[in-house]
């Protein structure tokens, strides 16, 4: 039943990211050819794994399970350790043995930025809505790589990155000097049949309490989901 959007909050982190992949799990036993749309980043790391290990472990067909990758840096190979797509590969497809032709994400190398985006759009537009998509908070309000500014992009685009998001901890992992990123619009975000809001990281606290207000607002993307009919947003206690 869809109930608008339901805020748990978790003792810790290891807490967060049980009923996490427990939330996923459920979707996949709900529908096996579900289509997830996978964040990177650290905070739906731990749930990754552990959904990884209850599939393995209670037999769960995940031959059907289809995966789109939310977002990623622009303007870097793909095989780049900072990437999305290295953090997708490693973290979801590789452990499940995903197939090839179950799995789309942006090529974050690609010399054509518009071209990619309208290929996910093509994408979504013929085989979506996606059935769980899973996000996690940015430092400044950010979903996905949807920023913050004085509007909002319904589909796929090529964004100028935040100086906040600029600190994000992959970029750590490459030498590469990296302006921009590549999302999924709102739009296409809220068009989800779920979304599993995962919230983890004191570093988060301003941002989570910002979107606790319950004001929808350009300068902090995240509120938009207070609009969305069917949302499960976990956060770390630490965060309020």
């Amino acid at each position: 039943m869809k109930k608008g959007i339901e805020v748990v909050e978790a003792e810790n982190y290891k807490k967060l990211s049980e009923i996490s992949a427990e939330a996923m799990l459920e979707c996949l036993k709900e529908k096996p050819d579900a289509l997830f749309c996978i964040a990177s980043g650290g905070s739906p790391t731990l749930a990754y794994k552990l959904f990884v290990e209850k599939a393995h472990k209670k037999n769960v067909d995940v031959t059907k399970l289809r995966i789109i990758k939310l977002d990623d840096w622009f303007g870097v190979r793909g095989e780049d350790p900072c990437t999305s797509e290295a953090y997708v590969r490693k973290n979801f497809l590789e452990p499940l043995n995903i197939p090839a032709e179950n799995y789309i994400g942006f090529n974050s190398g690609a010399e054509d930025g518009e071209k990619e985006c309208q290929r996910i759009n093509e994408f979504l537009k013929e085989y979506g809505p996606i059935d769980l998509c899973i996000l996690g908070l940015g430092k400044n309000g950010h979903l996905g790589l949807n920023e913050p500014g004085g509007y909002l992009e319904p589909f796929s685009h090529i964004v100028k990155l935040d100086k906040k998001t600029k600190t994000h901890d992959m970029l750590k992992a490459t030498k590469a000097s990296i302006n921009y990123g590549i999302t999924i619009g709102l739009s296409q975000i809220m068009a989800s049949e779920k979304i599993l809001f995962i919230v983890a990281g004191d570093e988060k606290t301003e941002a989570f309490n910002g979107f606790l207000e319950k004001k929808v607002r350009c300068s902090l993307p995240a509120s938009i989901l207070w609009l969305h009919p069917n949302t499960l947003c976990v956060f770390e206690s630490r965060c309020k």
